[in-house]
């Protein structure tokens, strides 16, 4: 029984940690919107992924290196 409560606990919160996961640069290179909102978080100190925060700069420096080079 003890197991059984046990693997129910473990399988939880599996399924409750994979609602917050990591948006990568590729998700967040197709998704302005969930960019900008990511940067303006980081840039407010609210955003609690650092991760994510450094994802977003990455794809928003990329983007903005292509459109100065004019590609």
């Amino acid at each position: 029984m003890k197991l059984r409560l046990l693997i129910a606990s473990f399988a939880t919160a599996f399924v409750l940690s994979a609602c917050d996961q990591t948006k990568g640069k590729a998700e967040l290179a197709n998704s302005p919107n969930d960019r900008a909102a990511i940067l303006q978080a980081c840039a407010d100190g609210t955003h609690a992924n650092p991760q994510e925060c450094s994802n977003a700069k990455s794809v928003e420096n990329s983007r903005r290196l292509e459109q100065s080079l004019g590609r």
